[in-house]
């Protein structure tokens, strides 16, 4: 269709201020990969055709009648924190429907029912936030936490370090209301209010939890809720010897301490770290020096409870296991943190140790990009140490060096390597993440814990589940979005996957 008859009826849809065709509203922001094919080649571009910012339930519903009769691709968008290219616009015309704008209200927080209505574009730490204020919290707490929104959340099952204790957003989701691709308004879930326990029907909430955008579009948002641990105590324990820090945490897992946070960090993650506690120094955002010790391997510890004494028992336990003659011989470094304002840092710090080598570096003087299928992969957790150790073997035999951390109690492991988008390079990094991903597979694993498919990792889905799951995928996707609107080309749910995932045929350099 003609793009000034797409714009001028989402303007009489939503109104001039909630429409943009502006080249600053419309680029790909935060896909590292996409800014840096952009950069180099002339041809590409995941530029949306359109920015909407809706207002309600109801400009939903018409622009999502006016697309699905005349075949316009439109992408939910909540942060735009994702890393797997699940907003990035791959056919022209693309809508960008936008919810941080003013689709951003709590709407409801019910402690009788533990539970709390929201719309799609409210921010993680705000529900915290005003959840805190009545001693609750929202437990499925991810990554990205001090960035993302609810609606993110839900459309790619998010999760995070504490998913082992807490579990992920599908675990809380008690309902939703959805927006499908003709328009239609449904209610999954909670539909009737009040009710505990029901199995009437499919369970579609759990079908729209992590389907990226591609099934229907969130307008409301049920939650579970529960009552905040009001004790916690957190130890970071480094280890000379990175066998012994893998026999720990066995060990720790058969202790059954009440664990929140029980993380690996290899020593270039705990220099990010230490580098970032400089950084907030240097601001005036934190009073002290603090410093992590950086041995071979280092775990980052956090005991919770609603009972201080059983958080100190707990924390006797630890100690004495760490302090036993199994540890003797080269015994760990230990840094106990026990007063709420020094845990923060800790985890702050955890949280943005990636920002805090990037400080220590010199800018690229070519475009970077994440290996994108290596950076969230999961291993039966007692696989976690193998995995640890051959992948070490790949990365080192292909000259990568990644950083590496891991939620090791559900094993979940991450690795960050960002690499110079050179014609020499695109085919080792090609290289590199399909023997990573053998590897991944040949333990038993998958291709993501956390950040989903979107548009980078699809082209790997069919290698995991087979041919006859991904058809049944496509199944599903036909039956709800029969004209193939809602986020195109992501999840490998299209017969065509985009040739750009392969970095191949990417045309004329700049």
């Amino acid at each position: 269709m003609n793009k000034d008859e797409i714009y001028n009826k989402l303007v009489d849809i939503c109104g001039k201020n909630d429409v943009s065709i502006d080249d600053a509203d419309l680029i790909a922001t935060g896909d590292w990969i996409a800014k840096g094919l952009e950069a180099i080649y002339k041809d590409i571009s995941f530029k949306a055709g359109f920015l909407v910012t809706p207002k309600n339930k109801e400009e939903i519903i018409k622009i999502l009648n006016y697309a699905n009769d005349n075949k316009i691709p439109i992408i939910p968008r909540a942060a735009n924190t994702s890393y797997g290219g699940q907003v990035l616009p791959v056919y022209p015309n693309t809508i960008m429907m936008d919810f941080g704008k003013n689709m951003n209200k709590i709407l409801e927080i019910n402690l009788d029912e533990e539970d709390c209505v929201v719309e799609p574009g409210v921010e993680f730490w705000y529900l915290q936030h005003e959840l805190a204020k009545k001693g609750y919290f929202f437990p499925a707490e991810p990554g990205s936490a001090f960035a993302c929104m609810i609606g993110g959340m839900v459309g790619n099952n998010a999760s995070g370090a504490t998913s082992f204790r807490f579990g992920t957003t599908r675990d809380y989701t008690k309902g939703l209301e959805v927006v499908l691709a003709n328009g239609k308004v449904i209610r999954t879930g909670n539909h009737r209010k009040g009710t505990e326990k029901s199995v009437s029907g499919y369970d579609l909430t759990s079908l729209f939890v992590g389907s990226e955008g591609t099934l229907g579009i969130f307008t409301e948002i049920t939650l579970k809720i529960q009552p905040y641990p009001k004790h916690e105590v957190s130890i970071v324990v480094s280890f000379g010897d990175v066998d012994k820090c893998f026999e720990a945490i066995e060990r720790i897992r058969d202790l059954g301490v009440n664990l929140a946070l029980l993380e690996y960090a290899d020593e270039m993650t705990l220099d990010g770290m230490n580098k970032n506690f400089k950084f907030q120094l240097k601001q005036g955002k934190i009073k002290k020096k603090m410093k992590v010790p950086k041995k071979a391997g280092t775990l980052l510890i956090k005991i919770i409870g609603t009972n201080e004494k059983n958080v100190k028992q707990d924390l006797e336990s630890l100690q004495n296991l760490l302090n036993s003659e199994l540890f003797a011989e080269n015994p760990p470094k230990t840094l106990l943190l026990d007063t709420p304002i020094d845990q923060e840092i800790l985890w702050n710090a955890r949280h943005n140790a990636g920002p805090g080598l990037a400080r220590s570096m010199a800018p690229p003087t070519l475009p970077r990009m994440f290996i994108p299928a290596i950076l969230d992969i999961a291993v039966p957790p007692k696989k976690v140490p193998e995995f640890l150790k051959k992948a070490k073997e790949i990365s080192t035999s292909y000259g990568f060096l990644p950083v590496t951390f891991g939620h090791v109690m559900d094993g979940n492991v991450h690795l960050i390597s960002a690499q110079n988008m050179t014609d020499e390079n695109m085919p080792k990094i090609k290289g590199f993440q399909e023997k990573i991903l053998d590897l991944v597979f040949s333990l038993g694993g998958t291709i993501t814990a956390e950040h989903g498919i979107g548009l980078w990792k699809q082209g790997f889905l069919e290698k995991e589940f087979g041919k006859e799951t991904i058809e049944a995928m496509r199944m599903i996707k036909r039956a709800f979005d029969p004209n193939n609107i809602l986020n195109p080309g992501k999840m490998a749910l299209s017969e065509e996957i985009p040739k750009i995932i392969n970095f191949e045929e990417l045309g004329e350099k700049r």
